[in-house]
């Protein structure tokens, strides 16, 4: 078989040197080289989004070149020229350039055979889009180019897509998107983190738009070119006042010259609204609300849902954590920042080409963030890049050293930021305790290759909890200012440590040991870690597009999300979060039958991670309540709680279980919990609705009032601090009673979060700082009493700043 493969590409070379010439044949070695060395680099090694992207990199300089040499054959034979035409010399051009694309798309097939390919309609799709596409624009230029300059043309139609990218690129330095389009570079979607990738039908109308603007050049130029004579076989220039084009035209060509031309720089023109890059204005345009402080400039939407007051918490939010960031990295940078605010993170992908990836500008002073939750995570994080852009290198603000070549330290870049925004740990362990768990699970890669351009290779969670854990623990040790100059030397730690990066990270890994570790903090990390990186899954882009699609779509077409599932499961069936999601949409889809049979295979699998088990018996809890088998909904519950790791999932466990007590408890709380159906979530007024009524029917529990106190924090602090009070009355009143049946030492802790957090925010902050001081000494790990410090220091913030007479 791989015998006549090989006979069959050789033929193919052959063949492509008789018609294209040795140009064509080199180009058609350089694309199969290249494609053959794409088979064996991951996610680069199927026909999706990535092998396009490159193959049409090269293809736009291959289709350049074959259209300069068409010129070039023609200026050896006028007589030939002058009968194709511009016309014909393109059409040659381009169909040789698109053949030298059936190559690398017969190799990239056949590589199929060895590595998984889960969608080929859609990699043919990008292949369409983005090699073929870039040809049909490319060989047309470089006949273009080739008119334009006799001597030079083959320099200057090289030119064309080096100018043309490094334009597009400079576009991307001063505009705010992180997507790209360009008729020759072709897609950049965005963040690699942005996983879901699919053709986007904006990419078609740029391709469109692609083949307007060459048609109209093509036009013109057919109108401006002829061949002299036999004698003088060239390609020359009419004179528009000598000939007068126009007048010796028919009118239906005249017509349709300038319709193409005028149609052309509309399309350019007109490029913004199209969506194929956006401008400042265009940004402001979608985001009209302006609101300014002392250091910040925030663009946002009057359709966010955003009340004044939580408007006004956004923006008293991002001066503390401007001051906080003063002290933490002892330096300040040029103000005002710019913040764009945008409503939703479907909103954010469309404008500027990153969902639910944060980015920053450092270079322009701009923070791309979408409405979240008070206290909102990761915008400390984004605003530390911003400060450390004060000590990075000048054109981007980063930890690059350009001389004697670049070198990129990607590792200082994220780490730096994520370390920033150690206070504020997500779940119940630190970046440290994290990264120790990373360390001794053999899962922590080496720093030489975090702290280099390596960064993104290895898995995000990994990387970033390691990178910053090693940042904060040279901030704590050597200080804000040597790390600022290791930052800006571009990873340089013999230069500002004074000792190499293996002596540096041996005493890191030593200070990772000295950090407490319990088995609940082990467990919840195993599934937190355990997924690879981008480059080691299967399909990645394509099986993300999928699960996306189907989460859209489960609420009201649950039947296709489950069809969408199962083609993810069959093309990645080891993956538990998948046969999970196909789960949940068959329970959507009332196929219960078929969802608890993906249970029981999950609590089969030996190598299951407790948190993944503890997700799989809380929901056989839910199937068990929607089929109204009570017995079966307890001790299913009672297992989950059981399997519990994190603070948040016991309260879960204990509140659903205490719904199922009996039929009254059920018909309120139970309903909240559960849901309609297992999979839908209850409408946020009536949950306010049945927590009250419970609360009545109920009320020597302090459940009651700690539940719909919980629900009123964001709608109404003040209201949610008095509920709140009756369920852990440590605060404020001091005449307001315990009740019978106070709350467990476990939804204590969170009371008196939620406490402090409903105070903060209804301006009562010595009621505040009494809740998270008290919060601080009940907490039962690091984490909590991190996240309690970094409130108390938020309190004091405000105490100083905003109650100023």
């Amino acid at each position: 078989m791989m015998v006549g493969l090989r006979a069959k590409l050789v033929n193919a070379l052959i063949a492509t040197k008789r018609t294209c010439g040795i140009r064509g044949l080199v180009w058609a070695l350089s694309l199969t080289v290249t494609s053959v060395s794409l088979c064996f680099v991951p996610l680069y090694n199927l026909l999706g989004y990535d092998f396009a992207f490159v193959i049409g990199l090269i293809a736009a300089f291959a289709a350049v070149d074959l259209g300069q040499g068409e010129v070039a054959r023609a200026r050896l034979d006028a007589r030939s020229a002058e009968r194709r035409g511009v016309w014909g010399l393109v059409m040659r051009a381009t169909a040789a350039s698109g053949a030298l694309l059936v190559l690398p798309l017969v190799v990239i097939s056949a590589n199929a055979l060895r590595v998984r390919n889960c969608n080929f309609v859609a990699g043919i799709e990008f292949y369409a889009l983005l090699p073929v596409g870039t040809v049909l624009f490319a060989a047309p230029a470089g006949v273009l180019a080739g008119l334009l300059s006799v001597g030079r043309g083959r320099l200057l139609a090289f030119c064309l897509p080096v100018v043309c990218i490094l334009w597009t690129a400079a576009r991307m330095y001063v505009s705010p998107p992180v997507y790209a389009f360009d008729p020759f570079g072709g897609y950049f979607p965005g963040p690699i983190y942005d996983e879901a990738l699919t053709a986007p039908t904006r990419l078609l109308f740029f391709r469109l738009a692609n083949a307007l603007w060459a048609a109209a050049l093509v036009i013109v130029a057919d109108a401006l070119t002829s061949v002299r004579g036999p004698n003088a076989p060239q390609v020359a220039w009419r004179s528009l006042v000598r000939r007068r084009w126009f007048r010796k035209t028919s009118a239906p060509q005249s017509a349709a010259f300038v319709l193409f031309v005028a149609a052309a720089a509309g399309v350019f023109l007109e490029g913004g609204q199209l969506g194929f890059h956006r401008s400042h204005g265009d940004l402001r345009r979608h985001l009209p609300r302006t609101n300014i402080t002392a250091h910040f400039r925030v663009h946002s939407s009057f359709a966010d849902g955003q009340s004044s007051s939580d408007m006004e918490l956004f923006l008293r939010e991002l001066e503390f954590r401007y001051d906080q960031l003063t002290q933490i990295l002892q330096t300040e940078p040029k103000t005002p920042i710019t913040v764009f605010l945008f409503p939703n993170a479907d909103v954010k992908k469309d404008l500027v080409g990153a969902g639910a990836t944060l980015f920053t500008k450092p270079w322009r002073q701009e923070i791309f963030v979408q409405v979240d939750a008070f206290p909102q995570e990761h915008l400390r994080h984004e605003l530390a890049h911003i400060f450390a852009g004060s000590f990075g290198d000048p054109i981007f603000g980063i930890s690059l050293r350009w001389l004697p070549w670049p070198k990129l330290a990607s590792g200082l870049v994220e780490g730096i930021a994520e370390a920033s925004d150690f206070s504020d740990p997500q779940g119940g362990a630190t970046l440290h305790q994290d990264a120790r768990t990373l360390l001794e699970s053999k899962q922590a890669a080496p720093l030489d290759q975090l702290m280099g351009a390596s960064f993104s290779t290895v898995a995000g969670p990994q990387a970033y909890t390691l990178s910053a854990s090693f940042c904060h623990f040279l901030l704590q040790r050597f200080g804000p200012q040597r790390f600022a100059a290791l930052y800006r030397s571009g990873g340089d730690f013999q230069a500002a440590y004074a000792v190499s990066l293996q002596e540096l990270e041996s005493g890191w890994h030593a200070f990772l040991l000295t950090q407490p570790l319990d088995e609940d903090q082990k467990s919840t990390a195993a599934e937190r870690y355990r997924r690879p990186a981008i480059f080691k899954k299967v399909c990645a882009r394509e099986l993300a597009a999928r699960v996306a699609e189907a989460a859209r779509v489960r609420a009201h077409d649950p039947t296709k999300a489950v069809t969408l599932l199962q083609s993810v499961c069959a093309d990645d069936p080891g993956e538990p979060v998948y046969q999970l999601s196909l789960a949940y949409a068959q329970a959507a889809a009332k196929q219960t039958d078929a969802a608890r049979s993906i249970l029981h295979e999950l609590e089969n699998r030996p190598e299951l991670t407790r948190p993944m088990r503890r997700r799989v018996a809380s929901f056989r809890t839910s199937l068990a309540v929607m089929q109204k088998q009570n017995a079966a909904a307890v001790a299913a519950e009672t297992t989950a709680f059981q399997l519990s790791g994190e603070e948040s999932d016991r309260r879960a466990a204990v509140a659903r279980l205490r719904a199922l007590q009996d039929p009254r408890a059920f018909a309120t709380l139970g309903r909240v919990l559960f849901g309609d159906l297992p999979t839908d979530p209850l409408d946020g007024g009536l949950a306010v609705h049945l927590l009250n009524q419970f609360a009545h029917e109920f009320p020597n529990e302090a459940l009651g009032p700690y539940l719909l106190g919980r629900q009123l924090v964001s709608r109404d602090p003040a209201l949610a601090f008095t509920t709140l009070q009756q369920a852990c009355p440590d605060v404020g009143d001091k005449a307001v009673l315990s009740l019978p049946t106070p709350l467990s030492p476990l939804f204590k802790r969170e009371c008196l979060r939620l406490l402090g957090e409903s105070a903060f925010r209804a301006g009562a902050y010595a009621n505040a700082k009494a809740a998270w001081q008290a919060s601080a000494a009940n907490a039962t790990n690091a984490a909590d009493r991190l996240r309690a410090t970094d409130f108390l220091e938020r309190v004091a913030w405000a105490q100083n700043h905003l109650t100023r007479p």
